[in-house]
């Protein structure tokens, strides 16, 4: 008897230890779903995060790299001297101080491999204390154009129909990457992911910068994303989800 109950212990254990490791793989990938924005005017892709880290880098991401799950241009690029546009913190290194841009609302503070977006108030809430907190945390920042903040669109003026990408947090907490498959202009695209359950959305860069990819989470392949590639070799910036 004492004999059975050890081994049916030992199955026991050694199941959970399995079902374990299969849980830790699911999460530690992506998940990737298409769905349908409430205008009709695009489907869209989500990349989520799961519980892979999200990182900002200045230096450009290999795709041998098997530990990068997903590449994406992150802030704009200047057109003058293809350089970051506005400030940033790479890694707890700022870059920019003087170099702040005024016209682009929002931000996104990347700490321990989590992030989270705000409004900037076109940078007067860019702080020293918030520079020099994100800072001693070893943690990243970058501006970009605020598309939704906590549940509520900013005013777009009308602009062109491109293809869009943004980074979102969901109502459950959820990251994820978000590319429509149709060009749309900016506030289709921000109030068709607001009725998909976004609650932040920050964009990213876009247009000739849309080069991206990710690891089809099934074989590991390398899936290409953006549609232009022109100004790719001039990028400044990625946000990468990694393990």
């Amino acid at each position: 008897m004492k004999k059975r109950i050890v081994i049916a212990v030992i199955f026991i254990a050694i199941s959970l230890w399995g079902f374990t490791l299969l849980n830790s793989a699911k999460t530690n990938s992506l998940t990737v779903e298409q769905k349908t924005g409430a205008s009709g005017r695009s489907n869209y892709i989500i990349i989520y995060k799961n519980a892979t880290k999200i990182d900002f880098e200045i230096t450009r991401p290999d795709t041998k790299d098997s530990n990068i799950l997903l590449c994406i241009p992150g802030a704009f690029t200047t057109l003058d001297n293809y350089i970051i546009d506005g400030l940033y913190i790479c890694k707890g290194v700022a870059g920019n101080k003087d170099k702040v841009n005024r016209t682009l609302g929002g931000g996104i503070k990347i700490i321990n491999g989590n992030c989270n977006m705000f409004n900037t108030y076109y940078g007067r809430l860019l702080t020293d204390s918030l520079l020099s907190s994100i800072e001693t945390q070893k943690g990243s920042f970058f501006q970009q154009i605020c598309m939704i903040d906590s549940g509520k669109i900013p005013h777009f003026k009308e602009d062109v129909l491109t293809y869009r990408r943004g980074i979102a947090i969901f109502k459950n907490g959820k990251t994820a990457i978000i590319e429509s498959i149709s060009p749309v202009n900016l506030k289709t695209f921000a109030t068709d992911l607001l009725a998909l359950g976004v609650q932040n959305l920050i964009y990213t860069d876009m247009g000739g910068w849309d080069e991206g990819w990710y690891r089809n989470p099934d074989n590991g392949n390398i899936v290409s994303m953006g549609s232009s590639h022109a100004q790719t070799m001039k990028q400044s910036n990625w946000v990468v989800f990694k393990r």
